[in-house]
């Protein structure tokens, strides 16, 4: 049966760290699992690296809270929670739950091994001692620490020489995600590669394996009867390698060795770094149709291209996609104009330029003439003394300084232009419709839990990676009116 919780005492807002910023219950609810089980997955790493700074906090107490799962009809459903110690004259906190350790007990029942768990350790074990490059083995062994830290009983160690030391963790129950991340960190010190393994593929996949997933990237390893075949036919280990599909499933399994494993990212070892891929593809794939539709409009329209009529059905897109885009075009200009169309053109084809000239060897300009070192210098300063673009000199100075052209900012010209804008026009900041609009397209650079998450599986596009991004727009967004 799965638990109720009293919606008057759920976290409604969580301030994480920035880029992230805040997120509501609504926004976490509404994320795809791969989005919020990232963030689960960090937050988690956080708190065991140091509690004294969480990753996020309760938007009330400000106390550190994780992302729990919560059963409905048959799916997880995530929602914010304090921890078991935390202190609990918070409004939201729900009251006290079961500690890991607590849990741990009750599902093992004391009973840590199994005669299954012990066989397959056993079988996994006798396939690696077959490969000659593997100089050591151990089962359920102490293994000190080299960094004077407490040290771990792995499943299975294998020592295979040049490939490195692996960990396989046989995993037959569900693990929690604070031992999870707790063992990451440590091998990941230690200079070992953490393989979880599991006997069969579940469906549905309980939160805890799926915590391992997220942190495999995606890749779920299986050690079953085809796998035991290949493992000896071969004389090494091989595992059945599942990764996602991008739609809730799986692509059909690949038997790998741990020689075609990738162990170089850090914390992880994977086949396919399918969550970075697809959230790559993802950002890319949002903004698509406007950068064609920039390019059209440059080549029509070259003396002014945000007023071509290519960007009528973007335009409309985007008002489908962002809630509260259609509400402020109502409430700042009259029924039938197409000035607020003009101005996100004209932003596009702005923010367009700005991104396509970091990422190449020299300029490249959607809107304006400009040519040479200075061109995209050049068109800021013109474009953004427009008296339409001043409300945005946040949002254009935020974007700039999170690209290898944040340089742009120490220039006395463009720090005045922008200046001057925000001195003459309430701000546009996260929240707002065109700022959340400008994320849907530009998403490596104004959404913050997309920034973030591309961080951390170092997959943020080097144009957007370089610049010091230490801006952050001042207080919260303006009124959408």
């Amino acid at each position: 049966m799965s638990r109720t919780r009293d919606p008057e005492r759920s976290i409604r807002t969580v301030d994480f760290e920035l880029p992230r910023g805040e997120v509501s219950i609504e926004k976490l609810m509404a994320m795809e699992p791969a989005e919020w089980e990232h963030l689960r997955r960090e937050i988690n790493i956080r708190h065991q690296q140091n509690k004294a700074r969480p990753l996020a906090c309760c938007g009330v107490c400000r106390g550190p809270i994780y992302i729990r799962g919560s059963q409905h009809r048959g799916r997880d459903v995530p929602m914010f929670a304090h921890y078991p110690d935390s202190l609990m004259d918070c409004p939201w906190h729900h009251g006290p739950s079961m500690t890991p350790d607590k849990a741990r007990a009750a599902q093992y029942q004391g009973r840590q091994e199994s005669s299954r768990h012990a066989r397959l350790c056993e079988l996994l074990e006798e396939v690696a001692k077959a490969d000659p490059r593997c100089t050591d083995t151990a089962i359920d062994t102490y293994r000190r620490s080299q960094i004077h830290k407490r040290g771990r009983w792995p499943d299975v160690f294998l020592d295979m020489g040049p490939l490195g030391r692996f960990v396989l963790e046989v995993q037959l129950s569900k693990p929690f995600a604070p031992e999870i991340a707790a063992r990451h960190l440590h091998y990941e010190r230690e200079g070992e590669h953490l393989i979880w393994v599991f006997s069969e593929l579940e469906n549905p996949m309980p939160l805890g394996f799926r915590d391992v997933v997220t942190m495999q990237r995606g890749n779920a390893f299986v050690f079953d009867h085809t796998a035991q075949v290949a493992s000896y036919e071969h004389r090494t280990v091989v595992l059945n390698c599942y990764i996602e599909d991008g739609h809730g499933g799986w692509l059909p399994p690949r038997l790998v060795k741990l020689d075609d494993l990738k162990t170089g990212k850090g914390r992880a070892v994977f086949l396919e770094d399918r969550r970075s891929e697809l959230l790559e593809q993802r950002c890319r794939a949002n903004r698509k149709v406007w950068v064609k539709a920039c390019r059209t409009a440059q080549q029509r329209t070259p003396d002014d291209p945000a007023y071509d009529d290519v960007f009528i059905t973007q335009w409309s897109g985007l008002k489908d996609r962002v809630p509260g885009l259609g509400k402020w075009e109502a409430e700042n200009w009259p029924f039938g104009s197409d000035r607020a169309r003009f101005m996100i053109a004209n932003l596009v084809l702005m923010l367009c330029s700005i991104a396509h000239s970091a990422a190449g060897a020299s300029p490249v300009l959607y809107v304006t003439k400009f040519k040479g070192a200075n061109a995209v210098l050049q068109m800021l300063n013109t474009k953004m003394t427009a008296g339409e673009l001043r409300p945005c000199a946040d949002l254009v100075r935020t974007f700039v300084s999170r690209t290898v052209l944040a340089g742009l900012l120490v220039t006395p010209s463009l720090q005045r232009i922008l200046e001057q804008g925000r001195m003459a026009a309430p701000q546009i900041g996260p929240g707002h419709p065109v700022w959340e609009a400008m994320a849907v397209l530009f998403a490596e650079v104004l959404d913050g839990l997309v920034r973030a998450e591309l961080s951390d599986l170092d997959r943020l596009p080097a144009w957007a990676s370089q610049g010091a991004g230490t801006f952050e727009p001042a207080g919260r967004a303006c009124p959408v009116s």
